[in-house]
């Protein structure tokens, strides 16, 4: 009963709230900082993709990183039904944004407001659902083992009281076993815990394909329950692909009732940055920092 209120406390404040990589190897994992005398990430440039340009601009990266049909228009029929739902309150009505801040600034209390007056029963779709719908077909999970299941309480509520099957039974059974929480040590090293994810992964026979083209980009957190017990999870999860234009496409969902984004960056580093400055918000703690996975291997580390 105390683990699931504590994971029920997390998933609350969650909610409100190709590529560079390390070096890593299976018998040694080396976590590169990058250094504090480089600029922070001073602006971003996104999307809410509430016009038809900016949908369709995505809806070409993710074609040619291979996404399906079927699913590309799954993803824009539940980024239609959200911008409509929410009147559009707060988003970028057209094309893409400038914004000389790190992250997006949103009316969250009317946007949820007008969410609720018009779907009293459905929570919406949150970054895990909206990742493994676009990700489905280059995730595959060999050996799916369901069990340390209980932050996804409300995915699974989502998923319940979808408007439509969204994933099948087969599906639903591998996005419950990617994304359940990890058990690991109680420690701020993070080469163990990333050891942790990789060892609870190849346990799984998690593997991604198509890895040049389309990456799944997770933030996991470390949460300490007592000095004894510990576990990781994917706190916010989102979908990497590349842009028209030579730069990396950012898509994700920011919660349950929060916008869909579509964010620009000029390599991961600025990825990185966006979700650490984002993400990476408690200090003094005995958790460790958040840390990022890009697919099955961390991403370039960093923190101010």
């Amino acid at each position: 009963m105390k683990k699931r209120i504590v994971i029920s406390l997390i998933c609350g404040i969650l909610l409100v709230s190709c590529s560079q990589k390390i070096v890593n190897n299976d018998s040694d994992i080396s976590i590169s900082q990058k250094s504090n005398e480089e600029k922070h990430l001073k602006e971003i440039t996104y999307s809410n993709l509430v016009d038809k340009a900016s949908q369709e601009e995505v809806r070409t990266a993710l074609k040619n990183a291979g996404v399906s049909e079927k699913s590309i228009k799954s993803f824009f029929e539940g980024v239609n039904y959200f911008n409509n739902s929410v009147e559009n309150v707060s988003l970028v009505k057209n094309g893409f944004k400038i914004m000389e801040k790190p992250s997006p600034v949103y009316d969250e209390v009317t946007i949820q407001e007008k969410w609720n007056k018009k779907n009293p029963k459905f929570i919406g779709q949150n970054c895990r659902i909206t990742a493994f719908e676009l990700m489905k077909d280059f995730v595959s999970v060999g050996n799916p083992e369901i069990k340390n299941t209980e932050q996804l309480f409300m995915d699974q509520d989502s998923l319940k009281n979808f408007p439509v099957k969204i994933f099948t039974d087969k599906e639903k059974q591998q996005f419950e076993s990617l994304f359940s929480s990890i058990e690991t040590e109680n420690t701020k090293d993070f080469a163990t815990h990333i050891r942790k994810v990789k060892e609870d992964w190849e346990k799984k026979n998690i593997k991604f394909s198509n890895k040049n083209k389309i990456s799944m980009i997770s933030v996991f957190f470390h949460s300490e329950i007592t000095p004894k017990e510990s576990f990781l999870f994917i706190g916010h999860v989102g979908v990497l692909v590349p842009s028209s234009d030579g730069r990396f496409l950012f898509i994700e969902k920011l919660a349950f009732q929060e916008p869909y984004q579509a964010l620009k960056f000029d390599n991961v580093l600025q990825l990185n940055d966006y979700l650490l400055n984002k993400y990476d918000v408690e200090y003094g703690q005995p958790n460790a920092r958040p840390f990022i996975m890009e697919n099955g291997d961390p991403l370039l580390m960093y923190h101010p």
